[in-house]
C-alpha cells in the first residue's frame, strides 16, 4: 500500500470501502462482547481511574489492529459503567512519545494522540455516535443520524454534554523524550442519545468500538487499534462492532 492510500485509510471520518491487507497471521484476541455493570456511585472525572467504580468494572483489553491480524504496539486497557444519568468510561495507555492535535471542541483530535468511543444502539437504525478525548482534554462529540453525514455540520452544532479529562504521565508535545502513558476518563449523559432512544434498559445491548490513534516520531505512520474486530481500517464500520451489555 503507498503512503498516500495509507494515510486516505487513516483519515478518522473517511467512509469509504478501503481493501482489507491479506495477511496470513493467526487471529490476535479481540473483544467481541463485554459488559457495562451499573454502578449505585459515579466515578469522579478526574483521570485518576481510582474510584470504587471501577473496581468491579470489565477491564477491556484487547485493542488489536484486526485488519492486518496483528497485535497493537501499545497497551490499552478500558472499562465502561453506567447509572440512570450517564455512561462512563475509563482508559489506562501505554505510550511513549505523547502527541496532541487540537485545541477547541469538535477539532480534528485524531491528527494526534486520541482515545475514541463509538456506540450504535439499534442495529435496524441509522443513528450511532462518536466521542473523542486527547491528551490535553480535548473532546469531540458527534450524534451521526447516519454514515456518511456531512462531519462539518455536525462539528458546529451546540456542546452536547460530554465531559472528560485526561492525565499524562510524561510531556505532551515534547519529541525527543521518554514519555509512558495517559489515562482518561469521562461521562456522556443520557441525553446525548435521545435521537435513537436514550438511556438502556438492563439487559439491552448495543454495539460498541473502542478505538486508539497512537502517533510515534514525527513524520511517522500513526498506529490504529480497535477492540472490536473490524476487517477495514475504518472506526466507523459499524457491521464489525462488538457487543456491549448492559447490567
Amino acid at each position: 500500500m503507498t503512503y498516500s492510500r495509507w494515510l486516505t485509510a487513516l483519515a478518522g471520518f473517511a467512509l469509504g470501502v478501503v481493501p482489507c491487507i491479506a495477511d496470513d497471521q493467526p487471529t490476535p484476541p479481540l473483544t467481541q462482547d463485554a459488559i457495562c455493570r451499573k454502578v449505585s456511585a459515579a466515578p469522579t472525572i478526574d483521570g485518576r481511574l481510582d474510584d470504587p467504580a471501577w473496581a468491579n468494572a470489565q477491564v477491556i483489553d484487547h485493542f488489536p489492529i484486526f485488519w492486518t491480524k496483528t497485535k497493537g504496539a501499545a497497551v490499552t486497557r478500558a472499562r465502561l459503567v453506567w447509572d440512570d444519568e450517564a455512561l462512563y468510561f475509563a482508559a489506562d495507555m501505554d505510550d511513549t512519545e505523547l502527541r496532541s492535535f487540537g485545541t477547541k471542541r469538535n477539532d480534528h483530535l485524531w491528527e494526534g494522540d486520541v482515545f475514541e468511543l463509538f456506540f450504535k444502539p439499534h442495529d435496524d437504525r441509522p443513528e450511532y455516535y462518536e466521542f473523542q478525548v486527547n491528551p490535553r482534554s480535548v473532546i469531540l462529540e458527534l450524534a451521526f443520524p447516519k454514515r456518511g453525514f456531512d462531519f462539518a455540520t455536525l462539528a458546529a452544532r451546540p456542546p452536547l454534554g460530554m465531559k472528560a479529562v485526561a492525565v499524562s504521565r510524561g510531556t505532551v508535545d515534547q519529541p525527543g523524550d521518554t514519555d509512558l502513558g495517559w489515562t482518561v476518563e469521562g461521562r456522556i449523559p443520557w441525553s446525548i442519545f435521545a435521537p435513537s432512544g436514550g438511556r438502556p434498559k438492563p439487559g439491552e445491548e448495543w454495539r460498541f468500538a473502542l478505538c486508539r490513534y497512537d502517533y510515534g516520531a514525527a513524520n511517522t505512520k500513526p498506529v490504529l487499534t480497535s477492540s472490536a474486530p473490524l476487517t477495514q481500517p475504518s472506526f466507523h464500520r459499524y457491521e464489525d462492532y462488538g457487543r456491549l451489555r448492559f447490567e
